[in-house]
């Protein structure tokens, strides 16, 4: 027995039926190199689809490539936008700190003042009385007496110099 190749044994079916696939690539419109066999490609590459679809890729990609600088430049812009207010906050944070500490320093001197002034009243209270109990005094010698009471006045007056520059004046 002959062996006798497969072309020359049906010579009218195989070339109708490698023009209809090399007609089916051409006529095709889904020109995917990815899927499709040889007489596909074939007819894609024939037909100018391979290179209408690398063009319409390339268009898409330029479109994409864009839009990725568009959105880089605003991640910048965003960007040096939170450092900017970063900064602004903690510039205004400090600013509190200092005046937060302002209003502790002044609370404190106020607290302060207001014990001097308190003891500033006592003592005068208690000069007062000692006044008013020398007045009272028949038994002292009247020179012990106007000397008591002139030490008295004198303490009497500083006490109030000390309470008018307690109050600022």
């Amino acid at each position: 027995m002959s062996v006798r190749p497969f072309f020359d044994s049906r010579p009218g079916i195989i070339w109708p039926a490698v023009l209809a696939m090399l007609a089916s690539g051409c006529a095709t419109t889904d020109c995917d190199p990815g899927r499709g066999g040889f007489f596909r490609g074939i007819g894609c590459s024939a037909s100018g689809s391979y290179g209408q679809r690398q063009q319409q890729m390339q268009a898409t990609l330029n479109r994409e490539q864009q839009t990725q600088a568009g959105l880089q430049r605003q991640y910048g812009q965003a960007n040096q936008a939170a450092i900017a207010s970063d900064a602004e906050r903690q510039a205004a944070e400090n600013e509190y700190a200092d005046l937060q500490r302002d209003i502790d320093d002044l609370n404190a001197k106020s607290a302060q003042s207001r014990t001097k002034k308190q003891e500033l009243r006592r003592e005068i209270r208690s000069v007062q009385n000692q006044l008013d109990l020398l007045k009272a005094d028949t038994m002292s010698p009247q020179a012990e007496i106007d000397k008591r009471r002139t030490a008295l006045d004198r303490r009497l007056k500083e006490l109030e110099r000390e309470v008018d520059l307690a109050r600022g004046k």
